[in-house]
């Protein structure tokens, strides 16, 4: 069977999941432990090959002790919370009601789990 790596949003997961296990200082044997499954399969995870089910994604939230939310999120190491911040509010102009509604709840959840020092530096 032949495996495509998955793009866009599963990327985004596949890194954050690497960036918190190293800044956790897990390794990949502990963590693939932790969460019921081979250290192979943990590998493809982290490579992007799996489109990874919510329950998963609970699972890592619990093992890291973060918000599930984290892993939607980029976390760049050179990135600090206020880059950019001018040009990402002059978006929001942009999009549909929908979305607005969407991105004011993330900022609700991170607000209320006061998510400054996971920002990875």
């Amino acid at each position: 069977m032949h495996r495509i790596k998955t793009r866009g949003l599963q990327n985004l997961v596949a890194q954050n999941i690497v960036e918190l296990r190293k800044k956790k200082n897990i390794l990949q044997k502990d963590l693939a432990t932790q969460l019921g499954i081979k250290t192979k399969e943990l590998s493809l995870i982290e490579n992007g090959y799996f489109d990874l089910p919510l329950s998963m994604l609970e699972k890592l939230a619990v093992v890291f002790k973060v918000p599930v939310e984290i892993f939607l999120l980029p976390l760049t190491p050179n990135e600090r919370p206020d880059d950019h911040f001018i040009d990402k509010a002059k978006l929001l102009d942009t999009i549909d009601k929908n979305k607005m509604q969407f991105v004011l709840n993330l900022m609700d959840i991170f607000i209320d789990h006061k998510l400054e020092p996971l920002i990875l530096h």
